[in-house]
Formats: C-alpha cells, structure tokens, sequence
C-alpha cells in the first residue's frame, strides 16, 4: 500500500484554500479584483498613491483579503487621486479613464489611466511683518521655500513652520504666523505670503513642578535650571531639553514640561513640569542567554534598584548574576566553567554645585576568557556633568586587580603580556576623562545625526606595581539619510596606548582586540588581534593600537525588519614597550576588509540583530590556495580564522 508522508498530506490539505485564494470568484454586480495598475505615474511613486486608494487588489494567499469591485469607492478614488497630486503641486493632475478589464469569470483587473499634467511652481514667496522680531528673521536666514520651486502643500506648511518655531526660539512665545497662496493651476504659478504678527519678546519666568510625592520639587526645579534660568531670553526648544534631563534622573515614568501663560506686564512666560514618580523600589529576575561565534554564556540575573536611597535623588543599583560559559560553544568546548559577577552603583544628581553629578561603582567578577579565567575587582569614582545639550564630560579615577588562573599551555612563560602581571596578578590605575558630543536623533534607532568621543586614560603604578602608559581612543559616527527611509551609517574609531618608562608590553588586560559584533564583523569576538599558539588553542594577545571602521547602508523590509549591507574593515598592531608601536595600524596597507549582509528586528529595547560578516581576499597571486589569499591575523603566527562569522546582539553595530 502506497504511504504519504505528513508533510505532503499537509500540502495536498493546503492546496485548495491556496487555489482557492489564487483563483477567488466574485459575482458579475461585485467581481474579485484581480489587480490594480496604474498608468501613467511618473512624477510620485506609485505604492505611495495606491496606498491612498480605497480599491485595492485581492491578496494572492489564503490568510489575505479578497476585496471586490465598488463603482461608488471607484469614483471617490478618482477624487482621492486628483487631491492625491494637488498636494505634491500637480493641479492639472487627472484620472482619464478607469478601465475595468475582464479576467475570467467573476473577476477583472482595473486599469487607472492617469495625466500628471505639468506641475505649479513657486513665483513669489512674501513675508510680510517679520522686521518687528529681529532675532527671529535672523534665526529663519533663508526660507525653505522660494521662487522656483514646485508648489507642494508640505512645503507650503514647513515654511510656515520655520517662521513659527523661530520666533518660538527667539523669545515671541506668543507670535503667530498666518499663510495664503494664490494658486494659478492654468498657468501652474503660485504666489505665496506669511503674515507674521510677533507680539511681544518674553524671557524665562519661575519654574514650577506638579506631581512630586516622595522627590522634593527643589531637586526637579534644580535640574532644569541647569539649562534655563529665569530672566533668559525664553526659547521653546528648551522645553524638551528639561523633559529629558528630568527624565534621566530615573525616578520618574513620565515627564511632561508645558509653558505657563506668558504674563505681558512681567515679560515672563512660567514653566511647568508634571511628572509621575516611579516605584521607588524595583527588583528584577530572570534569566539570561549569550552567544557569539566564540562563546556562549547561561545566566541568573537578579537586580534591585531603589531611585531615592536616603534621599536627594541618590540612585542606588545593586546586580548580580550567576551562571556557566562555554567556549566557543555547549557542542564542542575547549573551556567550560561558572561565571558569575557582583555589582554596586550608585550616582547622585547635584553633588557639587547643579552641574556636578557623582557617580562610583564597585564590582567583583569571575570570568573565563580564551586565554585565562579570571577573578577581577573593579572600582570606579567619577563626576560627570554636561557642558550643554549635546555635550558631557566625565572624569573618573579607576582601579582594576585582575587574578589569572587556569591559563592555556604555558600562557603565563610564554606570552611577554604577562610580564607585567607578577603571580599572574594584573593590577591597573589610572585616570580617566571622557568627553562625548552626541547629536543623534535617537541613540537606538538612529536615523540621522554626527556622535564623537574622545577617551583619555592616564595609568600609574599602585605601591610599586602597575602600569605608566597613555591610553587615548577617539571614537567618531556619521549618520546621513539616503532618501526616504534608507540611512547611511559610518564609524571610524582608533586606539594607541602609549607606554611610558616601561620594559615591556602593557598587561593583556589593557590591550587592544577587534572583532566582533559591535566592532569588524569579519571576525569574531576579539580575534582580530595577533595570537599565540597554547597548546593548540590559538589566544588573542592584544596590541597597542587598534584602527577599525565601517561603512553601512540600513533599509526598512517592512514591518518591523530592517535590513543592512555593510563594509567593515580594521587592523591591530603588536603589543610592545615600544610607545611608536601603535603607528604600524595607521599603515592603509594592513587594513583587513570584510562585507556582509544583516537584517534587524525592531524592539522597544532596541533592535534584535543578525550579521553575517565575510572577509574579503587580498592576495590575488596566480597559484595561491583559496584559504591563503585571505590575510591571517596581525602580528608574525600566520594563523588564520575562519572567513565568514555570524552574529547574534541586541542593539546596533554602532
């Protein structure tokens, strides 16, 4: 007796609801449209006008819609697409003729015959009354709409817009700006005017905060004085400044800040701030999964955060998190072992002064590595605060003591990075001073906008042991929208640490590695480094320099996918007392490329992303092996990694 297998009885079951789909019949009064073309579109897209139309193509799968013929929502499309182009400047613009053709029995395909016609055009731009608010024509410069442009009613309205906000940003919190446009579709012109009525300049008034219960107001209206103070030319773009500085005090669910009504015989305009307080108390658990091509971590993670400990907005953040590693996988480890980390945080708004803020850490971890298991004790004191909307500055003085144990082979006699870890102890002080410029439209989903940081350690010994080094790391993104929804992103980010007075190489742990899911794609976590063979295992070592960049393109797939093509390309010098020894990455030749493919799931936290990065070959010599025309890893060993890597992380590259 002949069987079938369940997955061709499941398809024989699925096919008549999928012909069933393909092959719908409607009635001869109201047929099943088989499809929707549109002729004649040339000056707007096409998905973007049909997505304004009622009448719409039946879906070719059993789960989709199947939409039937209406002469009376045909006959509102036709008016939908002649106001469809009236907005983008074709007032000419009409529907000629809707075609309905038969295609089988109870179902047609519709044919949109449409002219464009010529579009109108811009041929006088009048603003009228802004001579009484200086600052506020000084602020506008050029309008963005003038004379010779296409006449869409976006841009009529965004003019608009610029005239308002800039007196919104100039003090005249009560200017009003009223448009018209004499629009001549017969000889496609368009004669425009603003009449602006400015009204009196107003400055900054008292600063009052609704919704407080157990923060004191004072500490809400003490923050947002940190950028406003009363007696200020008032400016409105400053209103969300303090919205999100008062968020970023972390005891609050919402914030909103509103102006006041302004008060013509002070010449002052209050603000307001309501906010919600948040639990004051939050404890968190569960559980946590990482993997990367060369690890996978299991853990535990509990966390308990109390956002006024003792008063004053103190924020104190106590985590801890448990569990077991393997690398580079659970199939096949060469290192297995418990990992597990303990942490204390605590920050403090306002401690010196409005504009200092403190912020200390302590942690102790233990941690497995490629080359060694560690048990490491970090602390860290700092005292950062905001030099202006877009600027932060932090300085910060740290203190690590990492203990090496369970190293591969003969690690510890072997690698000259340990020679500055006496009894496998690598003890490391320095100062630190960050200063970042960020002026992204969103730090997780960025969109457009220019982020530069600039990271400066200075490392000194601690009772005769540690390291004298300079360490500097500048860190530089651009992101530039390519049309509609596609986004340019770039990264260029270099690294030199500079020994001072040393002998030897800076210990493993302040070394330099690329790779990596946030860093060149082309290779995994950190192996884009010179390496030693222990015992078989091939460990990064590290280096004193590091130069590694990207370019990537972003574009939406639809829903919540966003797809990416990316070049990555990045290099790694050797490690040495030598402090010139970071110049050889700056050497253009020694760059390793790599391209790749990816694809985002967008989540409130940011997105979930896939990367698939593959090296590119450099050596295209007649007789050479396919493997050995990929470059191995920096440094003299001659081992080569893998060519293609895939990454799994939450967030963006950069």
């Amino acid at each position: 007796m002949m069987r079938t297998s369940p997955g061709a009885a499941l398809l024989l079951v699925a096919l008549p609801f999928l012909a069933g789909c393909l092959h719908a019949i409607g009635t001869p009064e109201e047929p099943v449209i088989r499809s929707l073309d549109l002729r004649g579109v040339k000056a707007v897209k096409g998905s973007d006008l049909r997505s304004r139309l009622a009448t719409q193509a039946s879906g070719r799968f059993a789960w989709s819609e199947v939409s039937r013929l209406d002469p009376d929502g045909l006959a509102t499309d036709r008016e939908r697409v002649v106001a469809f182009y009236k907005e983008r400047g074709y007032y000419r613009a009409s529907v000629e003729e809707m075609e309905v053709v038969p295609d089988g029995e109870g179902r047609v395909r519709l044919v949109l015959h449409i002219r464009e016609g010529n579009p109108v055009r811009v041929t006088r731009v009048d603003v009228m009354g802004l001579a009484a608010a200086p600052e506020a024509r000084a602020r506008v410069g050029a309008l963005g709409l003038a004379p010779g442009q296409l006449f869409t009613w976006a841009a009529f309205d965004a003019a608009r817009a610029e005239l308002q906000a800039a007196l919104a940003e100039t003090g005249y919190a009560t200017g009003t700006v009223t448009q018209a446009a004499l629009v001549n579709g017969d000889a496609e012109t368009a004669e425009v005017t603003y009449q602006v009525e400015a009204g009196p300049r107003f400055r900054f008034g008292a600063i009052s905060v609704l919704g407080t219960a157990a923060v004191p107001p004072e500490k809400v209206v003490a923050q947002a004085e940190r950028l406003v103070k009363p007696g200020e030319w008032y400016d409105e773009r400053l209103l969300e400044r303090i919205r999100a500085r008062v968020f970023e005090l972390g005891a609050f669910s919402s914030v909103r800040v509103t102006r006041g009504m302004p008060d013509p015989e002070s010449g002052t305009v209050p603000i307001v701030v309501t906010v919600r307080e948040a639990p004051l108390r939050t404890v968190r658990l569960g559980p946590g999964l990482g993997f990367d091509s060369i690890r996978w971590d299991a853990k535990m993670q509990v966390s308990w955060t109390h956002r006024n400990w003792l008063g004053d907005l103190r924020r104190l953040d106590l985590q801890a998190n448990a569990g077991y590693a393997w690398i580079p996988n659970p199939v096949n480890p060469t290192r297995a072992g418990t990992v597990g980390k303990l942490s204390a945080a605590l920050s403090q708004p306002a401690v010196l002064g409005r504009a200092v803020d403190l912020s200390t850490k302590v942690e102790l971890e233990k941690n497995l590595e490629q080359a060694y298991g560690e048990l490491s004790a970090t602390f860290m004191v700092g005292t950062p605060f905001r030099l202006g909307q877009h600027w932060t500055f932090v300085p910060s003085y740290n203190l690590e003591v990492h203990l090496l144990r369970d190293l591969v082979g003969d690690v510890s006699q072997s690698l000259p990075e340990l020679r500055n870890c006496p009894s496998e102890i690598c003890l490391l002080q320095y100062l630190e001073q960050r200063v970042t410029w960020d002026g992204r439209d969103n730090p997780l989903l960025t969109t457009e906008g220019f982020y530069a940081s600039l990271t400066v350690q200075e490392g000194f010994p601690l009772g005769g042991q540690g390291y004298r080094y300079l360490r500097l790391v500048p860190d530089v993104r651009f992101f530039e929208p390519l049309g509609r929804d596609t986004v340019l992103a770039t990264r260029l980010r270099f690294g030199a640490l500079v020994p001072f007075g040393e002998t030897g190489p800076a210990p493993v742990v302040a070394l330099f590695t690329a790779g990596g899911a946030g860093s060149m794609r082309g290779y995994g976590a950190e192996r884009l480094s010179p390496m030693a063979d222990q015992g078989g295992t091939w460990v990064p070592t590290g280096g004193n320099g590091v130069l590694e960049g990207s370019v990537e393109v972003r574009q939406p797939l639809g829903g919540s996918l966003i797809g990416a093509l990316f070049f990555d390309f990045g290099n790694v010098s050797d490690a040495s007392g030598n402090p010139a020894e970071y110049r050889s990455v700056l050497s253009l030749s020694l760059l390793q490329p790599a391209i790749g493919v990816g694809v985002r799931y967008r989540t409130p936290v940011g997105p979930f992303r896939a990367d698939l990065g593959c090296r590119v070959p450099t050596d295209w010599r007649p007789g050479v092996s396919f493997s050995d025309r990929f470059p191995p890893v920096p440094g003299d060993s001659g081992h080569r990694e893998p060519i293609a890597v895939l990454h799994i992380a939450l967030g963006e590259a950069y």
